[in-house]
């Protein structure tokens, strides 16, 4: 097995009729295996501190609290997903974890090790056969609980797995072990695209000259991770959980670009911090939440050419880097910077008028997104057009066309 293996992916369209629902008994899974849900399917595991982005329509089938062994599967799509948790002296690494997890299964695998966040991991591709064919893949990591490691097996019939590919790298790809490391590439993508050196990147922000740098497949890895997730959303045109399908969309792209941009958005916050205290010494955050407004509205607009089985959405490294940009890319870059200055950030979405915007829990006049259910306020920022923040045209005015999206 290669990595090949995966970069070739097609992500074609799938065939199946979906008619979602939620996880079943949720409130079962949440009182034995610890879970609970977070942002649409998010679910957390309290004791070994993983967390998977599940999408919509996931049944809990089955589970071992006991052995850390639990069994999902999709009521409309062929993936199932077997998650076993192994704490045993005689198991010392993740290959050997997962060695063991295919054997169980008499499966007939190929395993490859490699690093993600700083820890050794596995990946496999495997056939199997139980009450029939099936292929998919698998991985396995160290959890922070010393000597665990969590396998994740997810399967298809095989004669259906190249178009559940997509489906399944989604899942693999979510995992989180450690809240740490939360918002960085997931584990396949790591693996697909490990990192291959600096990448010379120079900005030019409010008259600043700002060298800063990417790593050189950081444009091909978010370009995947962009093209898998949304085969995935399609799924969910034209249902009433769409809404819940485009968070997780836009959530799992800023969990990729988060790490990607680190050092970029380190670079750039270290050039407009002491120019903030010389501006506007008494209101430095504004200043710079201003300046880097102004700076994606100078962007030109670059639109990706999209086909059906595509998305058009720019990737936040190819925006930084001038090779393209939309409402919803400023957008979102713009909340990355802001999350990272410490200001709860939102992307707000409207499917009627096919516009995003940025919005920053900040203390600054203008108009505001109020979080439903909530006294919080949300100064709104438009990416698209030469204004400040808080300034928003009169036609997007109405809130009720738009739903925030919460970023991690």
């Amino acid at each position: 097995m290669t990595r090949a293996n995966i970069r070739q992916f097609n992500f074609q369209q799938f065939n199946f009729h979906i008619n979602f629902r939620r996880i079943k008994a949720l409130a079962l899974a949440i009182f034995f295996l610890n879970l609970f849900p977070s942002f649409a399917e998010v679910v957390n595991d309290s004791v070994y501190k993983y967390s998977l982005d599940f999408p919509e329509g996931f049944v809990l089938d089955d589970f071992d609290p006991q052995n850390g062994s639990y069994f999902f599967s999709h009521p409309n799509i062929p993936v199932c997903l077997a998650l076993v948790v192994y704490k045993d002296p005689n198991i010392t690494d993740s290959h050997f974890s997962l060695e063991v997890a295919l054997k169980k299964l008499s499966g007939t695998f190929d395993i490859d090790q490699f690093t993600w966040n700083g820890s050794n991991c596995a990946i496999a591709d495997f056939s199997m056969t139980l009450d029939q064919d099936y292929a998919g893949w698998a991985v396995s990591a160290p959890l922070q609980n010393p000597g665990a490691f969590l396998n994740l097996i997810c399967y298809a019939p095989k004669d259906k797995c190249p178009v559940c590919n997509q489906f399944i790298m989604s899942l693999l790809n979510s995992l989180c072990t450690n809240q740490e490391y939360y918002s960085t590439p997931g584990i396949i993508v790591t693996y697909a695209f490990p990192k291959e050196g600096k990448k010379d990147v120079n900005l030019n922000i409010a008259g600043q000259r700002i060298h800063t740098n990417l790593d050189k497949s950081d444009l091909e890895g978010a370009n995947f991770l962009i093209d898998m997730e949304f085969s995935v959303l399609t799924l969910y045109a034209n249902h009433p959980l769409k809404q819940k399908a485009w968070e997780r969309y836009y959530r799992l792209i800023y969990r990729d670009s988060f790490g990607r941009l680190e050092n970029c958005i380190s670079d750039v916050l270290d050039v407009l911090v002491p120019l903030a205290m010389i501006k506007s010494p008494q209101n430095q955050d504004l200043f710079i939440a201003q300046t880097l407004l102004s700076w994606v509205q100078d962007f030109d607009y670059k639109r990706n050419n999209a086909s059906k089985s595509s998305s058009d959405f720019t990737s936040l490294p190819a925006t930084i880097c001038g090779e393209g940009n939309d409402c919803d890319s400023r957008s979102l870059l713009i909340c990355m910077f802001m999350r990272s200055m410490g200001y709860e950030s939102l992307l707000l979405v409207s499917p009627e008028f096919l516009h995003a915007l940025a919005s920053v829990e900040m203390d600054a006049p203008g108009q505001k997104y109020v979080l439903e259910g909530s006294e919080r306020e949300f100064l709104i920022g438009e990416t698209t057009a030469k204004v400040t923040w808080g300034m928003i045209a009169q036609d997007f005015a109405d809130r009720s066309k738009w739903f925030p999206v919460f970023l991690p």
